[in-house]
């Protein structure tokens, strides 16, 4: 069961909506949110999309709560030292700076007067998400923009999938997940419960934990973890919609 996908009674997923019922839900309320992501290795246990898959699934909650419509996933990750891995396809950032300026563009000539730019891979905000909103901005833009990832919201976690990403999709949409991949080996490896570390190295090829930068998941990461982290974030965006926050 995918989280909040599957308790929609009113689509709000842009690219599946009529035209008709877009121009309803800007009535009740005008916001679009865009998820962000990349297709990169997340460890041998999650998908290789988690990252726009999470951003994505964050939003639909978002719009569920607030009203506004989803984007679909724009899959191009930039930055993050690491395109060199298996299943990992980063792209230059001057272009996508370009592309995500002219969308902002084309939002509020439709009549959106809120976006939300959600980044489930966190080096896309530095790499081309601000310059684009700055040069959106500059160009005399009047849409509310927020360019955010997800633990500069209060009280979220985040790494790269390990505890919190997977607990994410583990809560988002735990199909994708398959946690008997981690079994192998022990938890004890990690150091102690609460103790980031970083298995990106070439000596850890093959260990269950392989590419993962974080909290080892192995006995820890649960849907619960990735509800309250969740929740935290589409309180923060809510508010923040609301313009009860100011960033």
């Amino acid at each position: 069961m995918v989280a909040f996908t599957d308790r929609l009674r009113e689509e709000v997923r842009l690219e599946r909506m009529r035209p008709e019922q877009i121009d309803a839900a800007k009535q009740r309320n005008p916001s679009i949110y865009v998820p962000f992501g990349s297709i990169e290795w997340h460890g041998y246990h999650n998908p290789v999309g988690l990252d726009g898959l999470k951003a994505h699934e964050q939003l639909v909650g978002l719009a569920l709560r607030s009203g506004g419509v989803v984007y679909p996933p724009v899959y191009f990750g930039a930055g993050g030292g690491h395109t060199e891995w298996p299943c990992t396809y980063m792209v230059e950032s001057e272009p996508m700076e370009r592309l995500v300026y002219r969308l902002l563009q084309l939002f509020e000539g439709d009549g959106f007067r809120h976006c939300v730019l959600l980044s489930g891979h966190y080096p896309n905000r530095k790499a081309y998400l601000d310059r684009a909103a700055a040069l959106y901005a500059e160009a005399g833009g009047t849409m509310r923009v927020l360019a955010l990832i997800e633990h500069e919201a209060p009280g979220v976690q985040g790494d790269h999938a390990a505890l919190y990403e997977t607990s994410s999709m583990l809560y988002l949409d735990p199909q994708t997940v398959d946690m008997h991949r981690l079994e192998q080996g022990s938890a004890d490896d990690a150091g102690g419960p609460d103790q980031r570390k970083n298995w990106m190295g070439d000596e850890y090829k093959g260990h269950p934990c392989y590419g993962l930068v974080g909290i080892d998941p192995r006995g820890r990461a649960s849907a619960e973890v990735g509800r309250v982290n969740t929740d935290a974030l589409i309180d923060f965006l809510a508010e923040w919609l609301a313009g009860e926050r100011r960033p």
